[in-house]
């Protein structure tokens, strides 16, 4: 592991160097980590998630955006309350189509009147999604129990990570899918994100090595679990000491998530820990 966590600082140091303007990103970032979980904080870093969900980067801004015009959306409460009741009429396969979507509530009906067309008013769905969100904090004790695990020292243990995601995407319902709850548990610095860039600077950072080498899983790119990076990623935050917001401990995982992030991203990275695996270095000394 002291090899990794050199190899981090190495990253670290190098995307602070070449890529300031990223660096000041992973600063603001950091900060934003909250130093517990209660309902409120779990709302402020959720509530736009949806917006983001399969979508484009474009359309994703503009519907968070769009809910940002209204101060309701401060209050979970608020959005839960019948002044924002929003009816799925079902959950079929078109589900997402604005046509299944009945607003019953007199706020929720003056604030999509008042929006022009392509954000949040053309994606009645992702609305319906962080209501869902809402309506769980109020009233869904499951949710909360969930919650309060959240807020016990240690949090959730990498072991129960995949499992709690999963039931908690099932809690909140439709809109809510397992890579959605991923990015909120990410802004609260909980859990790295499951992402492509992470996958490619993990692997070419040697993260999981020795189990699997560098070369190797570069030309099995596509069959490498997203999973496993997650638990590498978190397992090696434990043994960092944050540079971007040292006085925050708890900002590590949300450091090394966006700095490996940003190390893809911004083309820096390259293999730097490659082995030859076991059962390759077996097969070459037989054959000599």
């Amino acid at each position: 592991m002291k090899a990794i966590i050199q190899s981090y600082y190495a990253v670290r140091d190098e995307v602070r160097q070449k890529s300031p303007e990223m660096w000041n990103e992973v600063i603001e970032l950091c900060e934003s980590v909250p130093t517990e979980i209660t309902m409120a904080h779990v709302w402020q870093f959720g509530r736009d998630k949806p917006c983001w969900s399969n979508i484009t980067v474009g359309i994703g801004a503009r519907i968070a955006a769009d809910i940002n015009t209204s101060p309701d959306f401060d209050d979970f409460e608020v959005i839960a309350s019948d002044d924002w009741e929003i009816i799925m009429k079902t959950s079929g396969s078109q589900w997402k189509a604005n046509s299944n979507f009945e607003l019953r509530g007199g706020a929720v009906k003056n604030f999509i009147k008042q929006l022009p067309k392509g954000g949040a008013s053309s994606y009645l769905w992702k609305l319906y999604a962080i209501r869902n969100l809402a309506l769980a904090l109020k009233s869904n004790q499951n949710v909360k129990d969930m919650l309060d695990q959240l807020s016990t020292q240690g949090g959730i243990r990498s072991g129960e990570l995949k499992k709690w995601t999963k039931s908690f995407s099932k809690q909140i319902g439709m809109g809510w899918g397992v890579v959605t709850v991923y990015h909120m548990l990410t802004d609260l610095g909980l859990t790295p994100k499951p992402d492509l860039h992470l996958k490619n600077s993990a692997i070419r950072m040697g993260l999981l090595a020795p189990n699997i080498s560098s070369d190797y899983l570069e030309e099995h790119f596509s069959d490498v679990d997203e999973h496993e990076i997650v638990l590498a990623v978190l397992a090696l935050s434990q043994h960092v000491t944050p540079a971007a917001c040292p006085h925050k401990p708890q900002s590590a995982l949300r450091e090394v998530d966006k700095v490996l992030m940003e190390w893809s991203r911004q083309k820096l990275c390259r293999p730097l820990f490659v082995i030859t695996p076991p059962e390759t270095r077996t097969t070459h000394q037989s054959d000599e």
